[in-house]
């Protein structure tokens, strides 16, 4: 699979491909270390969510041309034991037009992992987004410098 936020470091064992090189603790929802602690919990149920969060790497938003995971949409996933999956995310601004392409993106991309029964993407706003949700890998993919 490519990777269209860069490469990723070398993956301890026993934690998600998603998860490398990171050391970040579990932190409020919507933050990176949030994202980054849910997914040292790997494997909840029967699918993998450090596979989940490979494939919601694979969401490109078309307006900015980077992944929903390093733009900092991405505030949770859960994996129940049998195949339901759950993304909780948000997008750039309540008005964005951009909601049902990206749960139809989501399920095309989560929905196609073995296991996956059933899939529910539920868009929040609060804590709302803002550009420091972002990973360093979206933040060089936008041209922002840090």
């Amino acid at each position: 699979m490519s990777e269209p936020h860069g490469e990723r470091a070398e993956v301890p064992d026993g934690a998600p491909a998603a998860a490398a090189g990171s050391e970040a603790q579990e932190g409020a929802p919507g933050t990176l270390g949030g994202v980054l602690g849910l997914l040292a919990r790997a494997t909840e149920g029967g699918v993998d969510v450090g596979a989940i969060y490979d494939r919601l790497y694979e969401v490109i938003d078309p307006e900015l041309g980077v992944n929903i995971v390093d733009l900092g949409l991405v505030y949770d996933v859960q994996a129940g034991a049998e195949g339901e999956v759950e993304v909780t995310m948000t997008l750039t601004s309540p008005g964005c037009p951009l909601g049902g392409y990206m749960e139809d993106e989501i399920d095309a991309c989560v929905g196609a992992l073995p296991g996956v029964r059933s899939l529910r993407v539920t868009i929040v706003f609060d804590p709302p987004w803002d550009p420091e949700k972002m990973s360093d890998a979206g933040r060089e993919m936008l041209g922002w410098r840090g």
